[in-house]
């Protein structure tokens, strides 16, 4: 059995509370025969909305290294530290995980792969680096992990999901990367689009539209879309008006008509029944599950989720 060490800034991806990820998450790094050696979490533990989670990683078997906040960046340079030290110290680990989105720590991901290692990243969608990303082997946004399907069922298979999508929806899911990319005053290049397409809807595959390729889909992408090639830099991605907010895609929009104007909370299944009652197919825009739908919304930042006596809420935000 492989082995595995997981190194967490919990300052840059904070579970909310009554989130389930802390409980779910070893599952979920487990579940392909990979066993965590080595569990640490770095932050200052003097902050209220770290305290309430530092018994519960205690009692996951997490060591908790106190970084204050005083020292700029101190909690990546230990990070790093702590985990340049493990190359070395324990070679059989296979597989590292970070769980943070911060591209300062690109040259350690590099390291570890020249090391021959294994790299994921847990993240944060509304914060994370889409360069740092490309660098791992696989990356999660921590919401995904922690989501709990077990009371709903699938509206759609992954086959029907990929027949029903049509290229206008993954089309403008990619002017829409390219937007929020620049809004976010980041460079968006090509491998650095994908990502955040990835990252923005889990289900993008443009191969299930008949490309052999990325490349293949952003050209012919750009030619339907009013993103283009960067005339100074032929890798990079431009808007050729200036960037502005392009609209919500139609199912978010749809989703939000089912929550109250006033920020009242409202039920997942409450707001489920609305959408079918106007008859609206969510497998249509790329989702088999109602939650990922949400999942997604609260990554745009459009939704706040909560979690109390065992009903899932959401309100706008």
């Amino acid at each position: 059995m492989q082995q595995m060490a997981v190194l967490w800034d919990i300052e840059n991806v904070t579970p909310k509370s009554g989130s389930s990820f802390i409980q779910d998450l070893f599952e979920f790094l487990e579940q392909d025969d990979c066993k965590i050696s080595s569990s640490i979490c770095f932050g200052d533990w003097t902050r209220s909305n770290l305290k309430r989670v530092s018994m519960t990683l205690f009692e996951k078997n997490f060591e908790l290294i106190h970084v204050p906040r005083a020292r700029k960046n101190s909690a990546d340079i230990s990070l790093i530290t702590h985990a340049t030290e493990m190359i070395f110290l324990y070679p059989h680990l296979h597989r590292f995980v970070l769980i943070t989105g911060d591209a300062d720590f690109r040259p350690l991901l590099q390291t570890l792969r020249k090391h021959g290692k294994e790299t994921w990243v847990i993240c944060d969608a509304g914060n994370a680096s889409e360069d740092l990303l490309a660098l791992a082997d696989r990356y999660f946004d921590y919401r995904s992990i922690g989501a709990d399907y077990s009371d709903e069922p699938e509206v759609a298979t992954p086959s029907e999901i990929a027949s029903s999508v049509t290229k206008e929806n993954a089309f403008q899911l990619f002017q829409e990367a390219v937007n929020m990319m620049l809004l976010q005053k980041k460079t968006p290049s090509l491998g650095s689009v994908k990502v955040k397409m990835k990252l923005l809807n889990e289900n993008f595959n443009e191969r299930t539209y008949g490309y052999s390729g990325w490349k293949e889909f952003a050209i012919d992408a750009m030619t339907k879309t009013q993103v283009t090639l960067d005339p100074d830099n032929k890798n990079n991605l431009l808007i050729k008006s200036s960037p502005k907010d392009p609209g919500l895609p139609e199912v978010f929009q749809k989703l939000l008509n089912t929550l109250p104007e006033n920020g009242d909370w409202i039920t997942f299944s409450r707001s489920s029944q609305i959408l079918n009652t106007n008859r609206v197919n969510i497998k249509e825009f790329g989702y088999n599950r109602f939650k990922s739908l949400i999942i997604d919304a609260e990554k745009r930042n459009l939704v706040e989720t909560k979690y109390e006596d065992m009903t899932w809420f959401m309100r706008r935000k």
